[in-house]
């Protein structure tokens, strides 16, 4: 799919904003704006009650634009929380890295990243990895998250490169026929698409799934409460980014 989109990324030069930055420079952007968004949170900066107004700057690290050619690249800062910055973007993909913590499972608590997760203003690109997206797996289970976070891929300028696999679950909610339904709907969008259906826990089947394809990215959808109520990832999709070290995008419909 061709067209036009805006990406943001939190950028706040340190190892994870490094490794988005990387991955965004892994694939073209023909046509898109990249901007690198940077929160100032210097207490004596603050105005309060003012809403967050982001003026270009130029980091203090190395943020070449000559790494994704194909993009108009900006950076902007603003004062604010950066959760609260990055939440009132109006991107069509917001793209952040992580500080894992060591241990059997990778831990996000109390990061950007991890309240990114419960809050997903936008289609959001968690990022471990900065090869390029070659492979992909799309957890499909007819639900309107998992049917926006579908659309998100296909419109990404990467998709078109991507062989993909279709991940449905017959755990009784998943309606059949899903997976050979989506696969039709992007089949024009993506390089290849095959249909997978399994039984059983879709938790399991997933990170089955994930480790037997050796996929480089994850497309599912979370569920979230409507309003000022507070979103919540749901079980699967929580347990699936903690446990699998891949690339995932997720969306959620409000």
């Amino acid at each position: 799919m061709t067209g036009t989109g805006r990406v943001v990324f939190g950028d706040d030069g340190g190892e994870a904003s490094d490794r988005a930055w990387r991955w965004l420079a892994a694939h073209g952007w023909p046509g898109w704006t990249i901007d690198g968004l940077t929160a100032d949170t210097d207490p004596a900066h603050i105005r309060w009650g003012q809403p967050p107004q982001p003026t270009e700057w130029t980091p203090g690290w190395a943020r070449d634009p000559a790494d994704i050619p194909s993009a108009t690249v900006r950076h902007l800062r603003a004062v604010a929380d950066p959760r609260f910055l990055l939440a009132a973007t109006d991107a069509d993909l917001l793209v952040v890295g992580i500080r894992e913590r060591s241990g059997v499972r990778a831990r996000l608590m109390g990061s950007t990243a991890e309240w990114l997760l419960h809050h997903p203003p936008a289609p959001l690109a968690v990022v471990r990895r900065t090869d390029p997206v070659r492979s992909v797996l799309v957890c499909a289970d007819g639900s309107t998250h998992a049917d926006r976070a579908i659309r998100s891929f296909v419109t990404l300028p990467l998709a078109g490169d991507c062989t993909v696999t279709v991940l449905t679950v017959a755990d009784g909610r998943a309606q059949a026929g899903t997976a050979e339904s989506v696969a039709s709907d992007i089949s024009a969008y993506v390089h290849a698409v095959s249909t997978l259906e399994l039984s059983g826990d879709p938790t399991d089947a997933i990170l089955d799934t994930a480790h037997d394809t050796d996929c480089d990215l994850i497309v599912m959808g979370t569920r979230g409460l409507t309003g000022w109520q507070r979103l919540r990832l749901g079980s699967t999709a929580s347990t699936v980014v903690h446990a699998v070290h891949r690339d995932h995008l997720l969306a959620s419909v409000d």
